[in-house]
């Protein structure tokens, strides 16, 4: 009888452990999709952002090409590996670093000294070149 009423009891406690786990999947699975919609809005905001033509640099009325913001964030990424001596790190990480160290100076205006014309005149000079 002992044995019957354990089983029982030990019946209940299985079930109930069974139904919270199914409560925890179930909250998981929610914050999951609400993490993933997020991230999928912020990478495309991120692919919208480098489909753009140019960065307006502010009090300029500019932008500045894509490839030249692509190569000075090339520089800042590796000068960030270099400062570590090329080890630890990742150059993923490098890049990301570096892509919002560039986007915030060219935002801010600080990159007074080359202008929009500048970057765009630079543009057209390595393209003539190429061709």
């Amino acid at each position: 009888m002992a044995e019957k009423l354990t089983m029982k009891v030990l019946s209940g406690e299985l079930e109930a452990l069974r139904k919270r786990l199914r409560e925890l999947e179930t909250g998981l699975e929610r914050k999951l999709e609400g993490a993933m919609e997020k991230a999928a809005g912020k990478l495309k905001a991120r692919i919208e952002a480098t489909e753009r033509p140019g960065i307006r640099i502010q009090g300029h009325g500019g932008a500045v090409d894509v490839d030249a913001r692509r190569r000075l964030i090339a520089e800042c990424a590796y000068l960030r590996a270099e400062k570590r001596g090329f080890t630890g790190g990742s150059p993923e990480q490098d890049w990301l670093e570096a892509e919002m160290e560039i986007d915030q100076l060219l935002l801010q205006g600080w990159m007074k000294n080359e202008s929009p014309e500048m970057t765009r005149q630079e543009t057209r000079s390595q393209q003539d070149s190429h061709a």
